[in-house]
């Protein structure tokens, strides 16, 4: 008899010999993905007990993978496993709803023990609800009062929802006072097509008068008919709709929808307002933190990182890189002739253009990547798990799209710009954080005082 089945995405064909070989021979039915896409039309085709995921995967990543599953089913459980030992990377994994990770090279003895561990887990809630329902509401209260991040608090927070409570569809939705609207922040187990309709049906109902409605100034959790938002979907029952507040005021709603059939009872109601307390009390950790974190790490121009933080970052990520003999990367780049703007122009659009430059290399890095503001209209840039090569294709990537940029078209001007690039990694060319520094410097200032517009690398180190 199967002790369950397992799904492992990874893209090296050793790896999934090597897990594959050792489950099989322990019991479990196995499956394997060598793509993040592959994966997930696995994910949509059939159940699995257990996926272990690889971080690294050549279409999308294990991050993205563990994202998008969770609008497939919030309840599968990952494991997922890194070759380059990001813990920050595996932590937000964690906190994302991963069960578990592992670094490579894999330890068989510590694997099947893991792996065994969490099917037996799997096992024994479903074979206990009121274990399981303590044990998880006691997990998923530490999964979002550790979530500091403004921007992923409502997803974390349905995603936990949606682990204590039986639905078919969630979404959230927050009131934002700059500006003045409630938009969709998250959804799971469907496309965002639907979520959207569902948001704007959700939207209009929260802001019906409250004789339509009695929500108006109340912080209870209701059950509301689907029929209430007016949208032509038969097949979707009742919904939960579940009220965040901070400061006596209304931040934001989760609504829950069952099966056809389905409904809500009084547990489900019990297990819903306990993740509500949860979440108002973790908002409100969030905007202090967030407050303060602005007031010391932020730039009061761009709103990026400032030098402060990049200089923490930069310390630690070395020391990480050094520990688990990884690679990463430091661009230093410069706006050439940018004193030409502030003359022609005036100090208020140059600006403008600092910013809405922050914006555009914020949006063409990764989330893990670093983004600061260096000083004046100097930028640097932190990229981690990424070598000399990889490095180098961003950066020219970064070079040409900010010179076929218009500049504040929005606001009637034509500024063009070219921007100067030095590119350094570590190790070959850089053994500590002021090395590293130091030499992306130095490349792009060999790139000012030769053509500009140009990605240059810096030298090999000398020992």
């Amino acid at each position: 008899m199967s002790k369950g089945r397992i799904l492992i995405a990874d893209d090296s064909m050793l790896s999934r010999t090597f897990c594959a070989d050792i489950l099989a021979a322990d019991g479990f039915d196995v499956e394997t993905a060598s793509s993040g896409m592959e994966a997930l039309n696995l994910l949509k085709a059939r159940d699995f007990d257990l996926v272990i995921l690889d971080l690294i995967l050549p279409d999308i990543s294990g991050q993205e993978v563990l994202h998008r599953s969770k609008q497939i089913k919030a309840s599968t459980n990952f494991i997922v496993v890194t070759g380059h030992a990001s813990l920050d990377s595996a932590i937000e994994c964690l906190k994302s709803g991963a069960s578990d990770y592992l670094t490579k090279p894999l330890n068989p003895d510590e694997f099947k023990i893991i792996i065994n561990r969490s099917i037996e887990q799997k096992r024994l809630f479903e074979e206990n609800s009121g274990l399981k329902r303590l044990i998880k509401l006691y997990e998923l209260s530490t999964v979002i009062s550790t979530c500091l991040d403004k921007e992923r608090f409502y997803e974390v927070v349905l995603d936990s929802m949606l682990q204590i409570i039986n639905g078919k569809v969630g979404i959230s939705i927050s009131y934002n006072r700059e500006p003045v609207d409630w938009q969709l922040k998250a959804f799971r187990a469907t496309d965002e097509k639907m979520a959207r309709n569902l948001a704007d049906a959700l939207i209009s109902y929260v802001k019906l008068p409250e004789s339509e409605t009695g929500l108006s100034g109340r912080h209870d959790i209701m059950k509301v008919e689907s029929k209430a938002l007016g949208l032509p979907y038969s097949d979707m029952g009742p919904f939960l709709l579940v009220p965040i507040s901070h400061n006596e005021s209304m931040a934001g709603y989760l609504a829950i929808f069952s099966e056809l059939s389905g409904s809500y009872n009084n547990s489900d109601i019990e297990n819903a307002s306990f993740v509500a307390n949860q979440a108002t009390l973790a908002l409100g950790n969030i905007l202090l933190y967030s407050q303060a974190s602005e007031l010391t790490y932020v730039d009061d121009l761009t709103k990026l990182h400032n030098i402060r933080y990049m200089d923490i970052a930069l310390e630690n990520e070395i020391k990480r890189a050094k520990r688990f003999n990884a690679h990463l990367c430091f661009l230093f780049l410069d706006i050439d002739y940018f004193k030409n703007i502030n003359d022609n122009y005036g100090h208020q659009v140059g600006s403008k253009v600092l910013i809405e430059l922050g914006r555009i290399l914020k949006e063409m890095v990764r989330e893990i990547d670093t983004v600061a503001r260096y000083g004046g209209d100097e930028f640097t840039i932190l990229l981690v798990e990424t070598n000399i090569s990889g490095a180098t294709v961003i950066a020219n990537r970064l070079r040409d799209v900010v010179e076929k940029r218009t500049f504040l078209k929005e606001e009637g001007l034509s500024i063009r710009l070219t921007i100067t690039i030095g590119v350094a990694a570590y190790p070959e060319q850089a053994s500590s954080k002021e090395e590293l520094l130091k030499a992306a410097d130095k490349a792009m200032y060999k790139g000012k005082n030769t053509t500009r517009n140009i990605v240059v690398l810096a030298e090999e180190k000398t020992d």
